[in-house]
């Protein structure tokens, strides 16, 4: 009797270990968090919701939240996010300057979603304004 308790138990541990563990792998963040890091979830749009978390905080934020659509951080130093969209080995699509913010539009093989921007797929986009850079996925939504 002891030896079959156990044998379930072992067997129930192993079931919760297989159901918990991928989504935890899963939940890593697509960069190194700068001042803060926005998450998108729900939609994959500027209707997207946002959440906003400290730095520090962002791998327990990106945890607890449901489906994550996309994510994006910012630096103060202005070669930073270019640094972290090499670990991707993306192309570049296309660039444009708007307001005094020079927007980099890539895609990466390595990032699974994207979305369709002027006529171009895209899933890594980069501003670069005078205070410093921004890095999000499949794009910047919101202010930078």
């Amino acid at each position: 009797m002891f030896g079959k308790t156990i044998t379930a138990m072992l067997a129930l541990l192993l079931g919760l270990v297989s159901l918990i563990l991928p989504q935890t792998l899963s939940r890593t963040l697509l960069f190194e968090a700068g001042d803060y890091y926005l998450f998108y979830s729900e939609r994959t749009g500027s209707d997207a919701l946002i959440t906003i978390s400290e730095a520090e905080d962002a791998e327990k934020t990106k945890m607890m939240l449901g489906k994550i659509t996309g994510e994006s951080t910012s630096y103060s130093d202005r070669e930073k996010a270019f640094k972290e969209a090499e670990k991707y080995d993306a192309e570049l699509q296309f660039t444009e300057s708007v307001a005094g913010v020079i927007n980099y539009y890539y895609y990466s093989d390595k990032i699974s979603e994207s979305i369709l921007l002027c006529g171009k797929r895209v899933n890594l986009h980069i501003a670069l304004k005078e205070e410093g850079s921004a890095i999000g996925s499949p794009i910047i939504f919101g202010g930078y």
